[in-house]
This record gives C-alpha cells, sequence and structure tokens, in this order.
C-alpha cells in the first residue's frame, strides 16, 4: 500500500511539545498517524486513517486526506501551520 503515494498541493506543519512534523502527502500524513500520534482512538484520527487508507488505493482526490489530518492533528492537540486553510 505505501508504494503508491498522493502529493499535496500544500504541506502542513505539525507543532507538539517536544516535537515538529512537515507532512506533504497522504503517505506521509498515513505514517504520522500510525507511528506518531499520541491519541489512538479520537475520532478524527481514526477518520483521517481511514481517508489516507482509502486515498492511497483510489482516485480520491488528495485534498480530502489533507484536510482530515488537519481536522485530527487538531484533535491531538497539535499546532497546525499552513498558508491556506484546510
Amino acid at each position: 500500500m505505501f508504494a503508491n503515494d498522493r502529493l499535496w498541493d500544500e504541506a502542513v506543519v505539525i507543532e507538539g511539545d517536544r516535537q515538529v512534523i512537515r507532512v506533504q502527502s497522504t503517505r506521509d500524513a498515513l505514517l504520522c498517524l500510525k507511528n506518531h500520534w499520541p491519541i489512538q482512538d479520537g475520532p478524527a484520527g481514526q477518520t483521517a486513517k481511514s481517508v489516507c487508507e482509502q486515498g492511497l488505493t483510489s482516485d480520491d482526490d488528495p485534498a480530502f486526506a489533507r484536510r482530515a489530518f488537519i481536522e485530527a492533528a487538531k484533535e491531538a492537540g497539535f499546532r497546525v501551520n499552513s498558508w491556506t486553510a484546510a
């Protein structure tokens, strides 16, 4: 599944207390959600994982995964930095 990727039009930078992560694609987002997420059972996080997994295996617009990832980041308490809105 991770052999394919969907680049986003604009990267998202999330900041936690001890980390800053730059996410620029659907694959990056999914790996971040699986490996660096402070809460595993939040509804926005679960939705983002599902949207990212689907986005890697379909022709869905990558913007869907980007928006879902931003919502999950907010739910998890990250500061979200982006030049445009979700």
